[in-house]
């Protein structure tokens, strides 16, 4: 069925790089904060990119189309564990304005990708049906989704 390698995927790579995000902040934790947040935050955002290449793996449009929505789950829980996060002081507030910004582009993103694999499919994003200026996306450049590694980012 697919026909583009899974890497070239724009929406796979933003997913990957959210995983390794997510990552990067929580490494640093102390053994409470990583037990209970950061663990279940990883999985989570590690889903999503897991979900999107299993879909891609899959014999039809219509399996790709259902992981992308268990990996469209996997977002929004990724995002309810950054408000976890924030809410508990273990990222700083620019941090996780940051990082949902990047969150919500990933999340117009797979919505596309699944309009495009299913143009039929319900869309929760105006942005994906064309409301924005000629009908495009205000996306952040892939850079973006990069987060230095300092240790301001775990205060």
């Amino acid at each position: 069925m697919a026909t583009v390698n899974l890497h070239e995927l724009r929406v796979y790579q933003l997913a990957m790089r959210a995983g390794e995000d997510v990552w990067s902040l929580t490494v640093g934790w102390d053994w409470l904060a990583q037990q209970t947040v950061g663990v279940q935050w990883v999985r989570s955002a590690d889903a999503i990119a897991a979900n999107i290449s299993e879909g891609h793996g899959r014999g039809s449009s219509k399996e790709n189309v259902r992981f992308c929505y268990y990996a469209l789950g996997s977002l929004l829980q990724t995002r309810t564990w950054l408000e976890k996060a924030a809410e508990r002081k273990l990222v700083i507030d620019s941090v996780a304005r940051d990082l949902s910004t990047k969150f919500e582009t990933l999340r117009h993103q797979l919505e596309g990708y699944i309009v495009s694999l299913d143009p039929s499919a319900p869309s929760q994003s105006n942005a994906v049906r064309g409301a924005s200026s000629g009908g495009s996306i205000h996306l952040l450049p892939l850079e973006e989704f990069f987060l230095p590694r300092t240790d301001a980012w775990h205060n």
